[in-house]
Order: C-alpha cells, then structure tokens, then sequence
C-alpha cells in the first residue's frame, strides 16, 4: 500500500457526539448564544478533530511550498521566474506578509523548496525537499509525471507526521512560484467542472 493509500485509509469520521459537547460548553459560558459567530464553530471543530474538551493548540507553524512553474515561459506574469528564488529568501528573512501575519499570531513559519528551478545551497532556515527542478508548461502538455505528483504529496505527509511527533498541533499550508495563479486556476476548473473563463477574473 502506497504512503497516500495508507494516509487516506488512516482518516476517520469525526465523532458527532462531540460537535454537541463543545456546544453545550459555548452555551454555557457567560455570554449570549452564538455571540462569538464562527469563532464558536472553528472551536467545535478542533473539539471534535481532537477529541478533547480542551485542546492546546500552542505549536502551530505554516508550510510554504515553493516551485516554478513551466508555464511562466507563456508570460502568464507580471514577473520572471527569477523571482521565485528571491521571494524564497523573503519569506526565510521575514519580510513577506505571511510572516507579519503569522508572527502577529505566534505561528512558526517553514519555506520548503519542493520544486524550485534554483539551487540554493545550504541554507539555513530552507527545508529541503526538492522533487524537480520546476513544473513542464501545461500549455504544452502535463506538468508532470504521476510519479512525481506522488512524491510531492508525499512530501507534505511526511513533513506532517514529523512535525506531529515533535508536538505541533495545527498547520496551514502555502505555495509560492511565478505564475502560480495559472495551474491554481486550471485545478480548480477541473475540481469545480467549470469552464477557464468562469473561475478566471481579469
């Protein structure tokens, strides 16, 4: 069994019971019912993921997975793929908007080289986690194998699992890559079944 199978195969059914447990405690605290909106939801959520009526989510990081994108030759972009790099050394110093936000809400931040047409060397605060050196251009065919689709989902549960171990108890994902908007729109089209033009603004 692949790694993806036996992550897919490990997720279970929230346990209702719990959605009404944290519910019951949200209505019995000092305050008007449903005062705190969707506050109160995302709090029966982690209840009912975690399964405790008082969960900790102090450990709490943002992966941002870095790579280019073959179809950048096509000028789908303001900007070069050249920019991809520099953006990478952005986020690692801190001066990007996810790491003023993130650090507003004491949030750990990782840059992970997945797919970066760019060699950076020992340096510190990237994880390296290469598969290929940038995506083919969609416009010309797939942007890559299925094997290494697998392996950069792989990635994530590995980095996932790593992190669980070592006490992390939320994460958020990211991407960063010249031209990113194009295959985002392409997958959510195919996702969605809707047509370019009706996922696509100006």
């Amino acid at each position: 069994m692949t790694k993806i199978k036996e992550t897919i195969s490990s997720i279970k059914s929230i346990n209702p019971i719990f959605y009404e447990k944290a519910q019951n405690r949200l209505d019995n605290l000092t305050k008007p019912q449903g005062s705190l909106g969707r506050l109160e939801e995302f709090a029966q959520r982690i209840v009912a993921i975690t399964e405790n009526m008082n969960p900790v989510i102090d450990k709490k990081i943002i992966f941002t997975f870095a790579g280019d994108h073959g179809v950048a030759e096509e000028g789908v972009s303001l900007f070069p793929k050249e920019v991809t790099p520099q953006m990478v050394l952005n986020f690692i110093r801190g001066g990007a908007g996810i790491n003023v936000l993130a650090r507003h809400a004491g949030i750990e931040v990782k840059v992970v080289d997945i797919a970066v047409d760019y060699e950076f060397g020992n340096l510190d605060g990237l994880l390296h986690k290469k598969v290929i050196r940038g995506t083919k251009n969609i416009r010309k065919g797939s942007a890559m194998t299925r094997d290494e689709a697998i392996k950069c989902i792989e990635v994530g549960i590995d980095l996932a699992d790593e992190y669980a171990k070592n006490g992390y108890h939320i994460f958020g994902t990211g991407e960063m890559g010249i031209a990113n908007t194009t295959p985002s729109s392409a997958i959510a089209a195919i996702f969605s079944k809707r047509t370019v033009s009706e996922v696509t603004g100006r």
